[in-house]
């Protein structure tokens, strides 16, 4: 039940879906003043989550508060947390996600021998089931060159909590960990695992704020469309570290 509500309330975190409710408040609405309140309404929280500004200066405080690994360690197994891929049937192969940087970041370490193996943690993240992640990810890994006994899989984990929990189970206490994950996924995902005993050293990838021409005007200005859904994603996580806190995941 908990997993059904998460994806619901996930969906109403939208900012657009917050602009369609108000301009079909404001189209029902039979007082002029409040139709025109609504629209007003509508446009302001537009014009707020499209500004790219504004977005970065948030995401930039909330994404760095957690400072990666140093360069020169050493682990045992690199934890990777799922949610990078689905499998394309059509085409019969693995079509990755934007934030598939927390595949591909730990690759140069298994093959520079930083780190031992490599712990994918997915199972499916959809409501009807459909096959584990790591099973096209495993796949994928094989056919890069990854020995078999060099890979760890979870595939029964549906959300964060069970990613950290399978995974726990997965490796042996005396390991040194690598946790990598999106940053902005980071401070959620560290406390699931310190919850359940572990302290993986975080290896924060896919950053969505940006330090570089922080100033520009069209930054200041102009309205984005693609920060509008990375607004989705850092309102995702609050809201998740708050329903995780309820629950007791974190």
């Amino acid at each position: 039940m908990f997993f059904i509500l998460s994806k619901v309330l996930f969906f109403l975190l939208q900012p657009l879906v917050w602009v369609v409710a108000l301009l079909i408040l404001s189209l029902g609405s039979k007082v002029t003043k409040r139709r025109k309140t609504y629209r007003i309404t509508a446009l302001v929280v537009l014009l707020f989550f499209s500004n790219q500004f504004i977005f970065n200066e948030v995401c930039r405080v909330w994404e760095n508060q957690i400072p990666t690994f140093r360069a020169n360690e050493k682990f045992d197994v690199a934890i990777v947390l799922g949610g990078i891929s689905n499998y394309d049937e059509f085409h019969s192969q693995s079509a990755f996600h934007g934030n598939s940087e927390r595949l591909m970041n730990v690759l140069p370490l298994y093959f520079s021998g930083q780190v031992k193996k490599i712990l994918f943690a997915g199972g499916s993240g959809r409501l009807d089931k459909e096959n584990a992640e790591a099973l096209h990810i495993e796949k994928y890994l094989l056919s890069l060159g990854i020995k078999q006994k060099d890979i760890l899989l979870d595939t029964n984990s549906r959300n964060t909590y069970e990613n950290a929990k399978f995974a726990v189970e997965l490796v042996n206490k005396d390991n040194r960990l690598l946790l990598s994950t999106s940053a902005t996924h980071m401070v959620r995902s560290l406390a699931c695992f310190k919850k359940l005993g572990s302290s993986p050293a975080p290896f924060s990838v896919d950053y969505m704020s940006y330090e570089d021409n922080r100033f520009e005007l069209y930054k200041l200005l102009a309205p984005s469309p693609r920060v509008i859904m990375q607004w989705y994603w850092l309102l995702h996580e609050w809201v998740g570290i708050l329903s995780y806190k309820v629950k007791g995941y974190c």
